[in-house]
């Protein structure tokens, strides 16, 4: 897991959270986003709207694991992961935001394999 990259770098480049709330809400309403860039993007954004959080609270631990979750699900049914570490990693059981990490990062330099 030494060569994954931890929330700063993966997300270096990424815009405001707001400002990627308002893109992906307008994409969605247009019909402008594919699924996969959907469930990437909004677990990345989950994933940074709750850096910080108390790791304690449920509700915020529960949000980012359900985007993740289901950013996992979808690669898993159709191949789609771009990184190093496959979906069934264990390491993604005790750090499902790894996983988003990964991809985000890997998505965002546009290196991205199908």
């Amino acid at each position: 897991m030494n060569d994954l990259p931890p929330a700063h770098a993966a997300y270096i480049n990424a815009p405001h959270v707001q400002e990627e709330t308002e893109e992906l809400m307008r994409l969605r309403r247009a019909g402008r986003i594919g699924e996969r860039d959907w469930l990437l993007r909004h677990a990345a954004l989950t994933d940074r709207q709750t850096l910080g959080a108390d790791p304690a609270d449920g509700k915020v631990q529960t949000a980012v694991r359900t985007s993740v979750d289901k950013l996992i699900a979808f690669d898993t049914a159709s191949g789609t992961t771009a990184g190093p570490l496959a979906t069934d990693n264990p390491a993604w059981s005790t750090d499902p935001c790894g996983y988003v990490r990964q991809e985000y990062a890997i998505w965002a330099t546009g290196n991205v394999r199908p």
